[in-house]
């Protein structure tokens, strides 16, 4: 299982909230408050290699470190029909 590190990287930054996030980046609030909460996605979104990739270049760090995997059963994030 994936597990986004986007609220605390950005913390450890100084970046307090979604708002400060979306700015930073450049991307809507609705879509930094979900990365905020560490929703990777959803039945009907999921979160794009190059917003994270985005959102990575905002921070300072690799695209690499705002994921982490976990142990325990995989499950997808979007399952297409």
């Amino acid at each position: 299982m994936l597990k986004l590190r986007v609220r605390e990287i950005a913390e450890a930054q100084g970046v307090s909230d979604p708002v400060a996030l979306a700015g930073k980046a450049g991307i809507a609030y609705a879509t930094a408050y979900r990365l905020w909460q560490g929703k990777l996605g959803s039945d009907d979104r999921g979160v794009g290699v190059l917003l994270l990739y985005r959102v990575s270049r905002a921070l300072g760090v690799k695209l690499s470190e705002l994921v982490v995997e976990e142990s325990g059963p995989w499950k997808p994030a979007l399952i297409a029909a």
